[in-house]
């Protein structure tokens, strides 16, 4: 029962910021204040109605004057909010672009300047994606899963290379983080949620400049073990 409660107060919690946010853009002349919101008022708000007591090593990893792409595993819908609160930047996320028809949620994600690419065309994912490197050199911080999909395990599926294609088209860095403790508390199997410690873990950023689309495998294999390694600890 009490859940079902939690996951009630979350929902509207969530639709609620996201209605108001993108009204806010005006009044602040800021496109980047509802990003602000997500990661000062929303995502405290949820975690704290999830009950979730968290955890971050490595903020000082985070590059202070230049954007980044972060990547992280994915086993629930709690790593937004987590992500959200533990980045002292505003972060983009990337989504399909059947998101921007979804109301509230779509059009929340178009005010706040998320990022949508064409996964089911490939010419189209390729050009939305050369479309976000120039956004992201224009100082962008977006944030990616690069498995896809949420984890229905827990454990690290297998790396989409789209992050670092990205990566390299914008010639800047991959944060590597590893997010420990959602799969229990909401795992992608059901929607009863556990109050729980959650640990976050940021790694040091991997340079994209060394790395090729002839390469790319090995930038990944980096970052994907970079990101078990600190699920180890």
């Amino acid at each position: 029962m009490m859940s079902v409660v939690r996951l009630f107060f979350m929902l509207i919690w969530t639709l609620s910021l996201m209605l108001i946010a993108p009204f806010l853009i005006p009044l602040t002349f800021n496109r980047q204040f509802p990003l602000y919101m997500a990661r000062t008022i929303f995502s405290k708000g949820l975690l704290k109605i999830a009950g979730v007591r968290l955890s971050v090593f490595g903020v000082e990893n985070i590059p202070k004057n230049e954007p980044a792409i972060y990547i992280a595993n994915h086993c629930s819908h709690l790593d937004i909010g987590v992500l959200c609160r533990v980045a002292p930047v505003n972060l983009h996320f990337i989504g399909k672009k059947e998101l921007a028809w979804v109301p509230i949620v779509g059009w929340y994600m178009f005010a706040a300047g998320h990022i949508f690419i064409d996964r089911k065309n490939r010419k189209k994912s390729i050009a939305s994606l050369k479309k976000a490197s120039i956004k992201i050199k224009e100082g962008k911080d977006v944030i990616m899963f690069p498995e896809g999909t949420r984890s229905k395990t827990g454990e690290i599926n297998a790396f989409k290379t789209g992050a670092f294609h990205l990566a390299i088209d914008a010639g800047i860095n991959i944060i590597p983080i590893h997010i420990k403790g959602t799969h229990s508390l909401w795992p992608a199997t059901n929607n009863t949620i556990t109050p729980g410690p959650v640990t976050v873990r940021i790694g040091k950023p991997i340079d994209s400049t060394k790395y090729t689309k002839a390469t790319i495998k090995e930038f990944v294999a980096a970052a994907k073990s970079s990101i078990e390694k600190m699920g180890s600890n």
